[in-house]
């Protein structure tokens, strides 16, 4: 077979040969058909006499069919593209036709090395793109299988090199100006295919290895064959970005501190190491990965700044330059030092802020070349991003959030003296994890566990943070308002709202994370929202639709409050509350006085605009400031009857009953008197109300609860009540000529 094989294999090379002599292009395929022919049977022949007969050992038809495949390779620069495909797949088929159960990773690669370069060498030679993606394929298919099922320690050597070098062999693959349109968008597809395939296995091999030196070393080669490739052609940046990303993910994936062990196999863990302010001491065996993380730090900062000088985006190269030193050093701390608090590494993220920082004053001297004002803005934000890591590995709790807050101010005030996209969007970034800190985080009531009552973490951890972001909220609002300024308006106002609603807390129940709350607190808190909303109403006028929104939202959820708890489920008539002894001056005046007094300011406010909405205000408020009134001076009644609690108590006698009744017709003619003299129909309507209340109480309750004087004076104060008020309306009301019509 193998005898039949070559002289089939060589009929057809005579064939081709004759053919070109006499000029007959139609006998060029009868010849490749023989010389595919050949091939295919002397690939069998190897098989069968190795896998069938065993006529061949592994070695020898191991050889062969190699051979084979490489005769197959060099006879498809005559016969053309088929050809190529028969020893490219039986070249990767090799291996596995005579695998005996005891690979050697040395020898599987050498020879997969050498066959991916042949076939990358043919196709960028003969322009053949499917021969291309063929060996590509092949390259990558290997390496996994062996990854997942035949790793051996030891194997890291080896299978790194050959990942590197594939990986090169398909990155230096440079179009020409004579190739043709398929060859050119093939040799553009490589080095993205490639890197998609072989960045995942080199992480792989990082991962199965252990994050040994051989892998290390390995992604490291891998990485300066990105950057130079990058380089070579053109400043590719997705190639330069591949690298910083590797990089990245290897290190992430890389072990604690704790699971690190000593030469004699003893565990180093974090507490057998001292940490000061004058050096990073670390764990031997943890020396390699740091200094793998700062190489490749330093190296991606120098070469992205220095490629952005010649790049058409140059932002995305100083993205770059920016983002993996920042990125390498946060994975570097998390790892060695799992995020406890260290000042030297905090010097460490400083120092990387003033390498940053020293970047964009350079850019900064040079804006009169276009496009650097997005490289510049890079480095701000790889500043500010290297500060915010420099807070977070000094401090703690509320701190830290204070000084993420103040770091949005500081990149407001940046971007007054230069307005650039990219700093709106790191101070959004920084926004969002300050109120996610502050507003959703259920670990921040721990904050306050050793805070005295009525002072805490609270006065500045709210406080900053809130004055920070309405100050950052007017310098970013002066350009224009976006999602960045409505999100620092809502912060600042959220942060106002808990600042104050935890302080009354904190004072009234002694501990800002105690479950208890009075009628007191719940009188205060419901003052404190309603203060909130009408300075919000005064203020916003639609100038800003987070004011807007926000006294409403207040202002409804003050209402339901109120009414639902302080009145219905938990008030002073249903619950033992006391509420004092003193007339007036007592928690009756701060539970329902106040709030009816704020109905009465945001009725004033309204009065003076003419919007639907305003109008709406205007109703809600004039009505509950009325009930609260009523609601109060019946429980002052009560009160003086009762005392201090309410519930419970003596049953009402005849003379409570009666002051009810008095306490009611007097309001009801207070109330009716004011909306004769300003001609308020609903003030008038708001009498009438009173005065059916009291009549309702008196034929419902008075008939049977009154008796003898008491019940005379009841009816008598009633009736005379009515002829009053029916005089005031003949008198008052409906004398008034009708409104002319113009």
């Amino acid at each position: 077979g193998a005898v039949g094989g070559v002289l089939l294999a060589l009929a057809g090379e005579a064939l081709r040969r004759r053919a070109r002599r006499r000029e007959d292009a139609a006998a060029v395929p009868a010849a490749a058909a023989l010389v595919a022919a050949g091939v295919s049977m002397l690939f069998v022949s190897l098989y069968a006499a190795h896998a069938l007969y065993g006529l061949l050992p592994r070695a020898p038809a191991f050889v062969l069919l190699a051979g084979a495949a490489g005769g197959a390779v060099a006879l498809a620069l005559l016969h053309g593209p088929f050809i190529a495909v028969l020893g490219v797949v039986g070249g990767y088929l090799t291996p596995a036709l005579v695998a005996d159960g005891t690979p050697s990773a040395p020898a599987l690669f050498a020879f997969l090395a050498a066959l991916t370069a042949a076939a990358a060498g043919i196709a960028r030679y003969r322009r053949w793109p499917r021969i291309g993606g063929l060996a590509l394929a092949g390259a990558a298919l290997w390496p996994a299988l062996w990854l997942a099922d035949a790793w051996r320690p030891g194997d890291a050597p080896a299978v790194g090199a050959y990942l590197c070098l594939a990986l090169a062999l398909f990155l230096y693959l440079p179009p020409r100006a004579a190739d043709p349109p398929g060859w050119a968008r093939f040799a553009i597809a490589p080095p993205v295919a490639a890197t998609a395939l072989f960045a995942p296995l080199l992480f792989a091999l990082v991962r199965v290895d252990g994050h040994g030196p051989a892998s290390l070393a390995a992604l490291a080669a891998a990485c300066l064959v990105w950057l130079d490739a990058g380089h070579r052609r053109g400043g590719r940046a997705d190639l330069f970005g591949a690298a910083a990303l590797a990089v990245v993910l290897a290190l992430a994936a890389a072990f604690h501190i704790d699971s690190v062990t000593d030469a004699a196999g003893n565990a180093l863990g974090v507490e057998g190491w001292r940490y000061d302010l004058g050096r990073i001491a670390v764990a031997p065996a943890l020396v390699p990965f740091l200094a793998f993380a700062a190489g490749f730090a330093a190296l991606f900062a120098a070469a992205g700044f220095a490629r952005l000088w010649r790049a058409g985006r140059p932002w995305v190269w100083a993205g770059l330059s920016a983002a993996a030193p920042v990125a390498l050093l946060a994975i570097a701390f998390w790892r060695v030092r799992e995020f406890r608090v260290d000042f030297a590494w905090a010097a460490v993220a400083a120092g990387v802020a003033a390498l940053q920082i020293l970047a964009a004053e350079q850019l900064a001297r040079r804006r009169d070349r276009p496009g650097l004002d997005g490289a510049l803005a890079a480095y701000a934000l790889g500043a500010a991003a290297a500060l915010a890591l420099a807070f977070a590995l000094s401090l703690q709790q509320a701190w830290l959030t204070v000084a993420l807050a103040l770091q949005v101010a500081a990149l407001a005030a940046v971007h007054d003296r230069l307005p650039l996209p990219g700093l709106r969007l790191a101070a959004l970034a920084t926004a969002a994890a300050v109120i996610a800190r502050l507003a959703i985080n259920p670990r921040v009531l721990d904050y306050a566990a050793a805070a005295p009552p009525g002072f805490g973490w609270m006065l500045y951890g709210y406080g900053v943070p809130a004055l920070a972001f309405l100050w950052a909220a007017r310098r970013f609002g002066a350009a224009r308002r976006d999602l960045l300024v409505t999100t620092l308006e809502a912060g600042a106002l959220a942060f106002g709202v808990l600042l104050a609603s935890l302080q009354i807390h904190q004072w009234m129940a002694g501990a800002v994370d105690s479950a208890d709350f009075g009628f007191a607190e719940r009188a205060l808190q419901t003052a404190a929202w309603l203060a909130i909303a009408w300075g919000l109403y005064r203020a916003g006028g639609g100038r800003s639709a987070v004011a807007d929104r926000g006294w409403q939202v207040l202002g409804a959820a003050a209402l339901a409050h109120l009414f639902a708890v302080q009145v219905v489920a938990f008030g002073p008539l249903t619950h033992p509350v006391d509420v004092g002894d003193r007339p007036i001056l007592n928690l009756l005046a701060l539970a329902y006085g106040v709030p009816a007094a704020f109905a009465l300011a945001f009725l004033h406010v309204s009065r003076g605009r003419s919007g639907r909405a305003d109008r709406a205000v205007g109703r809600i408020a004039g009505a509950a400031a009325i009930v609260l009134l009523f609601v109060w001076l019946t429980m002052e009644v009560r009160r003086a009857f009762q005392g201090g609690v309410l519930a419970g108590g003596a049953v009402a006698g005849d003379a409570e009953w009666f002051a009810y009744s008095l306490a009611w017709l007097a309001a009801a003619g207070l109330l009716l008197a004011l909306g004769l003299r300003r001609g308020n129909a609903a003030l008038r309507r708001a009498a009438l109300a009173a005065i059916a209340v009291t009549a309702a109480k008196l034929f419902l309750f008075d008939m049977e609860a009154l008796t003898g004087l008491w019940r005379v004076g009841s009816f008598l104060g009633l009736g005379l009540s009515l002829v009053g008020l029916g005089y005031l309306y003949r008198r008052f009301v409906f004398s008034r000529p009708p409104p002319s019509p113009g």
